[in-house]
């Protein structure tokens, strides 16, 4: 508590000789730093995270949602089978998972939360006009997060009728976007918009659903099912080839300036076969018949047989033979399991590749091996580019899963540096140096957007406090230091009363602090201390000097 004291005492002294300015200066600085501490503790303590959706994911759903938000670098948390994430990037991951297909159904919107002012009173075409109207809204803000969308409004009609000898009425809905400057209205953007919108209404199909782009008035809507497959070939084939490339590309990257082309033929036809798997037949009955037949000849010799007696017994010959017979009924066999096999439309039929490369990289590899070679000619590079020749086309058969060897070519391009004066070979290999993927100027923003305000705040206020401190600083050396005397002086103070010594006076053990006297009442309280003393010790002493002083007082 006494150092609390001599805390405060200094500070009041500090500010005393400080001017107005000064003390308002201080005093904003230290009000700053206390407002910036409370701030960033309030912030601490206000929760990051809020759940994506009012829904508790099963595991099949929780993984599908984890996919689509690791690979687009998203941050999330996932508690209790919820998924949370930041309060700003709600809308726009809903519509990420839904881009995705991990959304799970009936978790886009519920009418409790969209529609939080209901009640039983009211009534059904009222609630029923509300509750498309907050759905809309909710659906356009969702649509609003892209990056390319400046605006977007949804209208919605979910009325379904259905009439006798006349065309029933389905639901439908309408989708108003206007697309930030040099962005156009895609195939891709209205079958991601449609399929949005007709995902959160019962019974509305995605080319019902009429999407406008606001600036130039067009109106767009995803095909029929039924037309689809025509209008999808050249985009399927367009994708098919452009992931080959890039496939062939990469494998290919340590060859500057290596191109490729490649060309996809699919089937369109959409088949349909059936498989049928049979369980082993049974046996139903099952006969089996046997036979034997045997022949013999009597024994004895030829000519004339006596007629007297019986014949002496002698080995005879015959034949003999066995037959058998089986015979066995099945059952008919019974099924196993039948399959439907439907074979989708674009199935590659056919692929083919044609794959470049510069001379130079051959021209590279030779002075590699021959450094004593300037300019190498076509008959030096020939077998270094047979080599590379049949070692690239072996991979790029891998890659597009060629039938043939014809399907895949692959040459040498001549890389040629033309001049005023003419062309000459391009002896050099140049490509351009792929270093480790940073952080880019998006991510950069982002952050800088996310924790600018709370840097910039404390900075601010470690700034004030340091401007502070200076101050404070500059205003202790204006200070007047009362000097305090060494104990190690040579004569010490002498106490004496007139002309008369009375003793030495001894420096106390302690002082009163925080408290000023002056020097009569400083020695009157040491004389009093002295003259107690002394009557202890010399009574007759004290007695003495007590007369002396009346003596001097008359």
């Amino acid at each position: 508590m006494d150092r609390l004291r001599q805390l405060i005492s200094r500070i009041n002294n500090q500010l005393s000789v400080l001017t107005v300015s000064q003390r308002i200066a201080i005093g904003l600085c230290a009000a700053l730093v206390a407002t910036s501490l409370l701030w960033l503790l309030q912030w601490s303590t206000t929760p990051e995270m809020v759940a994506l959706l009012p829904y508790k994911f099963s595991l099949d759903e929780q993984t599908a949602a984890e996919s689509a938000l690791r690979a687009g670098g998203h941050d999330y948390k996932i508690y209790n089978n919820r998924i949370y994430v930041r309060p700003d990037d709600q809308p726009n991951l809903v519509r990420v998972l839904h881009s995705a297909g991990a959304l799970p159904e009936g978790s886009l919107y519920t009418m409790e939360d969209m529609v939080a002012d209901t009640n039983p009173f009211m009534a059904p075409e009222e609630r029923r006009f509300r509750q498309n109207v907050a759905k809309g809204n909710s659906l356009a803000l969702i649509i609003k997060t892209s990056p390319f969308v400046k605006s977007a409004a949804v209208v919605i009609n979910d009325q379904t009728k259905r009439r006798l000898g006349g065309k029933s009425d389905v639901p439908t809905a309408s989708v108003s976007v206007e697309l930030s400057l040099g962005r156009d209205m895609t195939g891709e953007l209205v079958d991601g918009f449609a399929k949005l919108v007709s995902g959160a209404v019962l019974g509305l199909k995605p080319h019902n659903v009429f999407v406008t782009d606001s600036r130039t008035g067009r109106t767009m809507s995803p095909p029929h099912p039924d037309e689809a497959l025509g209008l999808g070939y050249l985009e399927e084939v367009k994708k098919r080839e452009a992931h080959l490339v890039g496939k062939i590309l990469g494998l290919l990257a340590y060859i500057p300036g290596v191109r490729a082309e490649v060309s996809v033929e699919l089937d369109g036809n959409k088949k349909l076969s059936t498989r049928v798997t049979h369980n082993k037949p049974a046996i139903k009955k099952e006969d089996s018949r046997t036979s034997e037949t045997s022949s013999g000849v009597a024994p004895g010799e030829t000519g004339l047989q006596p007629n007297v007696g019986v014949g002496l017994a002698s080995g005879g010959t015959g034949q003999s033979s066995v037959t058998e017979e089986s015979t066995s009924e099945f059952h008919p066999p019974a099924v196993a399991k039948t399959e439907q096999i439907e074979s989708m439309p674009f199935a590659p039929k056919g692929v083919r590749a044609t794959v470049s490369i510069p001379r130079s990289f051959i021209v590279g590899l030779y002075k590699a091996e021959h450094p004593e070679t300037e300019n190498p000619t076509d008959q030096d590079l020939i077998q270094d580019q047979t080599e590379l020749v049949t070692k690239v086309k072996s991979s790029v058969q891998r890659i597009v899963m060629a039938e043939s060897e014809a399907d895949v070519y692959v040459d040498v391009y001549p890389d040629i540096n033309w001049s005023p004066s003419g062309g000459s070979w391009n002896s050099t290999p140049t490509g351009v140096a792929v270093g480790e993927k940073g952080m880019g100027a998006a991510d950069t923003m982002a952050l800088v957007k996310g924790y600018g305000p709370q840097v910039g705040l404390g900075m601010l206020a470690l700034m004030s406090l340091f401007m502070m401190t200076r101050i404070v600083r500059k205003a202790s050396d204006a200070v007047p230091k009362v000097p305090v005397e060494s104990d190690d002086d040579e004569h010490e103070g002498v106490l004496s009363v007139g002309p008369h010594a009375v003793g030495e006076a001894e420096v106390g053990d302690s002082f009163l602090t925080a408290r000023e006297v002056d020097e009569d009442t400083l020695m009157n309280q040491q004389l009093s201390k002295e003259v107690s003393r002394m009557v202890e010790e010399d009574p007759a002493a004290a007695a003495d000097l007590l007369r002396r002083w009346i003596d001097d007082s008359e």
